[in-house]
């Protein structure tokens, strides 16, 4: 079944019994939400956080009206890139650019998946990129937290 990312309205059909697929993907979101928060330390959560805002506003709300992802935005220079890099300090960005590299090429990787297979499993997917990412040990070290997730 091919997802086809449908924006919350009241002309979604849910009077029908049928649950649109955005709903789905939000509720799952929201049942994540303990996971999301747990992400240590602090700023690897902002950083994830950050990025599924990105996904939401830049993906998956462009597909609800029938556009492109904004891809570029995953560019060294793009939108995404320039905001997680401005979310670390510069003292710290060498530690964090490894994480920062990885979760930008595996969006990309993602978003490069034919319109076919972008179903709710794929959206999914898209939130689990930034989590699924690990931190250097010597990263979570250097921020003064243990490393979860």
């Amino acid at each position: 079944m091919v997802f086809q990312w449908q924006p919350l309205t009241h002309d979604v059909g849910l009077d029908a019994g049928v649950a649109a697929p955005a709903i789905g993907v939000a509720r799952w979101y929201r049942d994540m939400t303990t996971c999301w928060m747990s992400a240590e330390p602090l700023r690897r959560r902002r950083l994830v956080l950050r990025v599924h805002r990105w996904i939401a506003d830049r993906v998956l709300i462009p597909m609800a009206r029938g556009e492109e992802p904004a891809v570029a935005d995953l560019d060294a220079d793009g939108v995404l890139a320039l905001t997680l890099i401005s979310m670390v300090p510069p003292r710290r960005l060498g530690a964090w650019h490894p994480w920062i590299v990885l979760t930008l090429a595996d969006l990309r990787l993602a978003l490069a998946q034919p319109p076919t297979v972008r179903d709710e499993a794929w959206a999914r997917h898209l939130f689990l990129i930034p989590y699924s990412i690990p931190l250097r040990r010597d990263v979570a070290r250097m921020e003064g937290e243990t490393h979860h997730g």
